[in-house]
């Protein structure tokens, strides 16, 4: 049996399922519904407010070939399945706090240049990017 960590293991998998958030779920469902993307957005706050959970709920979403009425994620399409057993080619997590030489960001570069399969959209979500990071994109 594979060892979850119990945020993933817990972490809710729709915008209906996500609690006291219903601000952020809204606009996230209106921009999908609207078809009004926009090339990045900014989940900021405490920690422990679902800034991440909204983002791959957001991510899985609209990579989703099937997208529901009430614009939720479909869970059969294989983008969808793709994101749920964490091999998904189109979204991809780094964790700045620990990836933070010029290196990882020129090996997230690496894997964004692989075209999306299955959906039109990469997604990127860095987490834990503060702003003593910021001489890491200067690069590029």
């Amino acid at each position: 049996m594979e060892y979850i960590v119990s945020a993933r293991k817990y972490r809710p998998g729709t915008f209906s399922s996500v609690e006291g958030q219903d601000n952020i779920t809204v606009t996230l469902k209106n921009a999908i519904k609207n078809q009004q993307l926009a090339h990045a957005y900014l989940f900021c706050g405490p920690r422990g407010v679902g800034k991440t959970t909204c983002a791959r709920i957001f991510a899985k979403t609209i990579n989703c070939q099937n997208i529901t009425t009430d614009y939720e994620a479909c869970n059969e399409c294989p983008s969808c399945k793709s994101f749920n057993e964490s091999k998904s080619f189109n979204i991809h997590e780094l964790d700045a706090a620990s990836n933070n030489s010029v290196d990882d960001i020129r090996l997230l570069i690496d894997k964004v240049r692989i075209p999306p399969r299955w959906a039109s959209t990469v997604f990127i979500s860095l987490t834990r990017f503060i702003c003593c990071h910021q001489q890491l994109l200067m690069p590029f």
